[in-house]
């Protein structure tokens, strides 16, 4: 793909996923129900958790070992939760 072209200022940024078969079999079921790709849907999907507090607060409560690297939430007025590291901005 050629850098900028056609994307504007669009970033994309590539996340590979590795799932397991039933996961990826409820993924398509899923995708082909809302009439979507399974790329598509997963990108949704991510991006929704990404933004839901209370399933942020239960992942850092269940999996954050280190203390020093947990984020602190902030809604930002907007309706989109800002993510800060140990108090302060990384953007």
């Amino acid at each position: 793909m050629i850098e900028g072209k056609g994307l504007g200022a669009k970033k994309i940024n590539r996340v590979n996923l590795s799932l397991t078969n039933k996961e990826a079999f409820k993924l398509n079921r899923l995708a082909t129900a809302c009439n979507m790709k399974p790329t598509t849907l997963a990108g949704l999907l991510i991006e929704i958790s990404l933004n839901n507090a209370g399933l942020v607060d239960r992942l850092q409560k269940e999996y954050c070992t280190q203390t020093s690297y947990r984020v602190i939430l902030v809604n930002n007025g907007a309706g989109e939760l800002v993510y800060l590291l140990n108090g302060r901005e990384d953007g």
